[in-house]
């Protein structure tokens, strides 16, 4: 992998920041008429997009969200107990590469019976190997399968998307 420069950032971030208030009136939009949605994030980038996101809901409507951490280590595990039985959940990642991660949390989350399944990524790849919807995204990118994109968080809690 090359390393991480100025030259190869998609999104500084101010950028990630807008995209991330911008789904989140996307989701309200689109949960109107529910009370509450559970969100599930993707390991921790997925959980502090997911943070920020329920920060900007309840800035601006009375959508009641919780949030459950995504734990990815071979087989999908979560940080909580939940009743999601016809529930609005949305799933967060940071990336959607191949679509393999969505794909085994929703086929997982099929299981607890929820209302309906959306998903939000910051960087939608449009290489989706497995049959995922990306339902809300921050941006869109068609690379070639050798470019590699990568979304960091510094120490001062600073988003940054690269092209490599």
């Amino acid at each position: 992998m090359k390393k991480l420069s100025s030259e190869n950032i998609i999104l500084n971030n101010v950028d990630v920041e807008k995209k991330i208030e911008r789904i989140s009136l996307q989701i309200l939009e689109d949960n109107i008429n529910e009370e509450k949605i559970v969100i599930f994030g993707i390991s921790d980038n997925g959980v502090i997009i997911a943070k920020k996101i329920i920060e900007h809901l309840n800035k601006i409507s009375k959508l009641q969200s919780s949030l459950c951490k995504v734990i990815n280590d071979n087989s999908i595990k979560y940080d909580q107990k939940f009743d999601i039985t016809d529930t609005s959940i949305l799933i967060i990642d940071d990336v959607s590469q191949s679509g393999k991660t969505l794909q085994s949390v929703i086929s997982d989350l099929f299981n607890f019976n929820p209302k309906r399944i959306k998903t939000a990524v910051i960087v939608n790849r449009d290489h989706s190997l497995f049959p995922v919807k990306i339902d809300y995204s921050g941006i869109s990118l068609s690379t070639s399968v050798n470019e590699h994109v990568e979304f960091t968080i510094n120490k001062d809690a600073k988003m940054t998307v690269y092209l490599n």
